[in-house]
């Protein structure tokens, strides 16, 4: 944690801070292990971790060892780093960073190109613990972009393209276009890509980028169906139509975008199938790993002290947007909303659509490093004509005032961004955060 870290820093990176030479390095020292493994590469602006763990789950049910790589986590570092679903534990974890340390040292004060970052150090802490662990398969989710993201050196059996939209504009440019290139910077020649449903900007530059490169494309909406129904909260029941089969699932996570999520992963399973993985034995397979998936804080529904709580961790306008989509499917009462959000996140557009709920809104700050703060949220809130019921220093003060003012017709919706969510959760569930307060940062690690 005393690596540059840019998922908590509130220096926005420029583009040109990133490049793949020091992962490189990295995996020079480890033969190239990341190579060696089949693996499964995801981007997207919103969805990638879900469609992940859906993958992941899948190939694990199927009978193939398969570790899982995604970021950021809820509440616990090691939550990135799976194997079968299971995240690494806290002593396998600290022996990777005792063994891999001297190596990380080694690159960022002898090379010339900076010190690896704390994402770098995830990433190679991930493939050498697969590695170590034999698996069959890795399912790799991209952390930031994709062209230049420290994932983006393997050669893996299929890729993914989930929706994308505006974020991180400072650092991966302010249009849909720009955006779309970045993250289609994981298209490998040859190497089949699965594109889910795009808006049109983003989806001309992932076909032309396959079409120019020789990567065949799966459209998800020319060669997909798919439908679903809850009658109960965090589950589904699930069609999916493809080209060649037709599936009937119950998937254990709510909302509507988490349907077409899951069309995706079955599609990028086919081409797995192609390639000669046996994944579809049982009918019973999809069900079996669909169900019992453990992928909180998306569209996650508590009960607490007899007031309905839904999390929901949206942190982009598109997030938003599906968001609202599977509100729109229930039978929604009168909202409040507890908000937070982190900068460089798009916060007025989110404003803009979640005032379509005409909620009351309690503007809270998260302990995340770049929280924006309450009083700036409040603004934002009344530019859209949001009522602001409150503002408050901290995510549970929020919860625990957004509670009182709650009535039986009245719901609870938290969201805004992922640290807010995770915030709730401890709270809510009593999960005791993982907090570092006496990390001392330095530019450079020494040994």
């Amino acid at each position: 944690m005393s690596l540059a870290d840019f998922e908590r820093n509130r220096t926005i990176p420029d583009h040109s801070s990133f490049h793949l030479e020091r992962m490189s390095l990295l995996f020079d020292q480890y033969d190239n292990l990341h190579l060696k493994t089949p693996t499964v590469h995801i981007a997207g602006t919103n969805g990638k971790g879900s469609v992940a763990a859906m993958i992941s789950s899948a190939l694990s049910e199927s009978g193939y060892l398969t570790g899982l790589y995604t970021s950021p986590h809820l509440h616990r570092v090691t939550e990135r780093i799976r194997l079968n679903g299971v995240e690494v534990t806290e002593k396998d974890f600290a022996a990777l960073v005792t063994e891999t340390w001297p190596k990380i040292c080694r690159v960022s004060n002898h090379s010339n190109f900076g010190g690896v970052t704390t994402f770098e150090m995830m990433t190679l802490l991930a493939f050498v613990y697969f590695s170590h662990q034999n698996v069959d398969l890795q399912v790799i989710e991209v952390g930031l972009g994709g062209r230049l993201d420290a994932t983006n050196l393997v050669n893996p059996e299929v890729s993914v393209i989930t929706p994308i939209g505006l974020d991180h504009v400072e650092t991966l440019g302010g249009t849909i276009e720009k955006i779309a290139q970045e993250k289609a910077g994981i298209i490998k020649p040859g190497t089949p890509v699965v594109m889910a449903p795009q808006v049109s900007q983003a989806r001309k530059v992932i076909v032309d980028t396959a079409l120019d490169i020789g990567a065949g494309l799966i459209d998800v909406v020319e060669k997909c169906e798919w439908s679903g129904s809850s009658n109960v909260p965090n589950r589904q029941k699930v069609k999916v139509k493809t080209e060649h089969k037709e599936y009937e699932y119950e998937l254990g996570l709510g909302g509507k975008y988490q349907i077409e999520n899951s069309a995706t992963s079955i599609m990028a399973l086919e081409e797995l199938s192609k390639k000669g993985y046996e994944l579809f034995k049982s009918p019973a397979m999809l069900s079996n790993a669909f169900t019992k998936l453990d992928w909180p804080g998306r569209m996650e529904q508590i009960e607490f002290k007899g007031r309905q709580i839904l999390l929901d961790g949206a942190h982009n306008e598109l997030a938003i947007q599906r968001l609202l989509d599977s509100l729109a499917e229930t039978d929604q009462p009168k909202t409040i909303i507890v908000f937070g959000a982190l900068t460089g996140h798009s916060l007025q557009p989110m404003m803009n659509l979640l005032k379509d709920l005409t909620p009351n809104l309690v503007a809270v700050k998260s302990r995340h490093p770049k929280a924006v703060s309450f009083q700036e949220i409040e603004m934002a809130a009344k530019r859209a004509n949001i009522n602001v019921l409150a503002i408050d220093k901290s995510v549970s003060s929020g919860i625990k005032l957004a509670i009182e003012s709650c009535d039986e017709n009245q719901k609870i919706l938290v969201t805004g961004s992922i640290s807010v969510v995770a915030e709730a959760r401890e709270w809510l569930l009593g999960i005791r955060p993982e907090l570092y307060k006496n990390i001392r940062i330095v530019e450079k690690p020494g040994i």
